[in-house]
């Protein structure tokens, strides 16, 4: 499992969100989303998973969003009740509520007292999302360096 998380696009947070998840020409599935990071989510569900390599439609909720999230993505790992989907197929729009919420989420899982300024409008300053994730990386190397 170690080699899998060296291998993540990007750290994760622990999380408890409900998931409406659709195999491939399968039927909608109910589970939960247990740790989400920018390019991919823990699922964990009630049956048997999905092979690796499955492909996979989520939709979820954000407690900052105002809709659903909605990203396609493959099954990287498989084990037992859960596995590790990378995000592949993401809007704009989603991707920029996944990077806020994992932003405003990771700054408070880590206790930081400094909420970083947020912008009128993202798109008008794409800067700060980078920057806030781009400090979440650097945290996260020097805790674990």
């Amino acid at each position: 499992m170690i080699d899998l998380i060296d291998r993540r696009l990007s750290p994760r947070i622990a999380c408890n969100l409900a998931v409406d998840y659709t195999p491939s020409e399968m039927h909608a599935q109910i589970g939960r989303i247990t740790n989400i990071g920018t390019a991919g989510v823990c699922l964990a569900t009630q049956r048997l998973i999905l092979p690796a390599g499955a492909d996979v439609l989520l939709h979820f909720r954000l407690p900052i969003g105002k809709r659903p999230v909605q990203a396609g993505g493959t099954v990287r790992w498989a084990a037992q009740w859960t596995a590790g989907v990378e995000l592949l197929h993401v809007s704009f729009q989603d991707q920029d509520e996944i990077w806020r919420y994992y932003a405003k989420e990771s700054a408070r899982q880590r206790g930081s007292r400094v909420r970083p300024a947020q912008p009128a409008d993202p798109i008008q300053d794409p800067a700060f999302l980078r920057e806030t994730v781009l400090d979440a990386w650097r945290r996260f190397i020097r805790e674990r360096g």
